[in-house]
């Protein structure tokens, strides 16, 4: 299993590529609590785009460890509560976290959590076959288009590297 963070469904749901994003994760692709609240907040200023997420990425219920956990965590770090649920979650049930948030990848690294970014994610896009590198290029763009995505062209030349 790999909890996605808010950021990453947000971006993959404004472009219309959920499946896109539960192909590449073999379908594994989950998210907690939290994370469905605060996905679903757009839907309250009439946007549809969470709708593509609630449907088709499945919640998970937190454990009575994962919820100590996300308290512990609460306690002594400032991140969002979503980016602290989903790496309580991985801690305690031990799986992935997809995330875009530099700060929350260095937290979760510190609390044993295994994490993959949104560029390995797209990476992962053209090397598992399931676009070419043209195809990501293009997604890349739709991203920077619909949720004002920003990759460095040093980020970017690091994803189409062999």
């Amino acid at each position: 299993m790999i909890v996605i963070d808010t950021d990453i469904l947000s971006m993959f749901a404004k472009a219309d590529m959920i499946d896109l994003l539960k192909s590449v994760l073999s379908a594994r692709a989950v998210m907690t609590p939290i994370i469905r609240l605060e996905i679903s907040v757009p839907l309250e200023f009439g946007y549809e785009f969470p709708h593509r997420v609630i449907s088709s990425i499945r919640t998970v219920q937190l454990s009575e460890q994962a919820i100590e956990e996300f308290e512990r965590l609460q306690e002594n770090l400032n991140l969002g509560k979503g980016e602290l649920q989903a790496i309580a979650y991985c801690k305690k049930e031990n799986v992935i976290l997809a995330t875009n948030d530099i700060k929350a990848r260095k937290v979760a690294k510190t609390e044993g959590v295994s994490v993959i970014s949104l560029q390995a994610i797209l990476k992962a896009i053209w090397k598992k076959g399931i676009r070419n590198k043209k195809e990501v290029k293009e997604l890349i763009n739709k991203l920077r288009e619909v949720d004002n995505l920003e990759l460095s062209s040093e980020v970017e030349k690091r994803i189409f590297k062999e």
